[in-house]
């Protein structure tokens, strides 16, 4: 398990990334980070998560708050985006058991 996950220094690091900055979006919920003795670590399933809260928030200057509300409203977009492919589902099989011969 120690083999999917980072420390939160050697991320720092490896990235060029303030360590506060990690902590930031661990206290915000927007990540999950794993305590083992003394030391934090990030596993590599959020590291995708992780480069673009980076870029939102170096490359775009978008301060936490802000990030927040972008993944909330990603989140809220791919939930209507589900909800319109079942609709279309539904309405495909409706049109299908209604055909006309």
């Amino acid at each position: 398990m120690e083999t999917e996950l980072i420390t939160i220094t050697e991320y720092c690091t490896k990235y060029t990334v303030d360590p506060t900055f990690i902590t930031a979006l661990e206290e915000s919920g927007l990540i999950v980070l794993k305590q083992i003795e003394n030391t934090k670590y990030i596993h590599y399933a959020q590291l995708v998560e992780m480069d673009r809260f980076i870029h939102f928030h170096y490359d775009l200057n978008i301060n936490m708050e802000g990030i927040d509300v972008i993944v909330n409203l990603l989140d809220k977009v791919k939930q209507m985006q589900h909800e319109i492919d079942e609709l279309k589902k539904h309405i495909h099989v409706y049109e299908n058991q209604h055909k006309m011969p």
